[in-house]
């Protein structure tokens, strides 16, 4: 990873910080290319699980990644938020740097509100690329692992050990022994969340959310699906019903657990590429 956070640094990526209706997000624009794709990442995460995959693609295209409210660098606040809501904080993030559309996408909650936007307004989005999905989350009957993250969030990120549960289960231990310092900055960049505000937004994600596999079959963009095969959170098969019921959706299953742009950055920007590259041929 550290080679590819090196070519990723010589791209001179900007940050700026947006206005939008949820709080200020902290948005990185790198790259060039005809093409952007507007990125957000997964709760418990921010920007940087797409340093590798912006490496091996910010030459062909230009990057919008989008640090959700309370993540990173982005501001946050103490009142829950839906996942409509963050969808209308990507639409005016493509407001800001005059993006009239663009392909959009994310890891898991970022999948979640790309396909939102996609819901909300078809018109923005060109393709639209799931990576990680939750395609079941259901704030009416949530499991019991996602109430003890969402009711213990608040307390809990300052301890080890159970920012060593999340990132279990987010990554392969193969992956963070070999990325020492992709470990380190997961650790540090909870560390050094605001408690309350960071519970909020993990919260409204948990807690606040509904099944998108019903509405898969709405979505009138091309839609790429790419889940991990060790992800144990959200199943294989699920990912791949929701794939297919997705009129024009392309499902690819790679190595690895929940955040497969860190896990396996080779083949998802390969998958990316091409899907890409189809769409424009069509």
């Amino acid at each position: 990873m550290m080679n590819a956070i090196t070519e990723f640094t010589k791209t001179a990526p900007v940050s700026h910080l947006v206005p939008t209706s949820l709080a200020r997000l902290h948005v990185v624009e790198t790259g060039q290319g005809p093409e952007t794709l507007v990125l957000w990442p997964s709760i418990f995460t921010d920007h940087h699980i797409y340093d590798d995959l912006v490496a091996r693609l910010s030459t062909s295209y230009r990057f919008l990644l989008i640090d959700g409210p309370a993540h990173g660098q982005s501001e946050g606040g103490t009142d829950a938020f839906t996942m409509e809501d963050c969808a209308k904080a990507m639409s005016e993030v493509m407001d800001h740097f005059n993006l009239d559309r663009a392909i959009v996408g994310g890891t898991s909650w970022g999948g979640i509100t790309a396909a939102h936007l996609a819901l909300m307004s078809p018109a923005r989005v060109k393709a639209l690329v799931l990576m990680n999905t939750p395609m079941q989350i259901d704030a009416k009957r949530p499991g019991l692992k996602a109430r003890f993250i969402a009711g213990g969030a608040r307390w809990a990120l300052k301890t080890a050990s159970f920012r060593n549960g999340v990132a279990e289960s987010f990554f392969s231990a193969t992956v963070l022994a070999a990325n020492t310092a992709y470990a380190r900055a997961f650790h540090d960049m909870l560390k050094a969340a605001n408690p309350a505000p960071l519970a909020t937004a993990v919260r409204s994600v948990i807690l606040r959310g509904a099944p998108l596999l019903d509405r898969m079959s709405e979505l009138t963009v091309p839609t790429l699906v790419i889940a991990g095969k060790e992800d144990r959170m959200y199943p294989i098969a699920v990912q791949a019903k929701a794939a297919l019921l997705a009129p024009q959706g392309r499902f690819e299953a790679v190595g690895g657990k929940h955040i497969s742009a860190v896990e396996r950055p080779d083949r998802v920007a390969d998958i990316i590429k091409k899907f890409i590259g189809l769409e424009a041929a069509q």
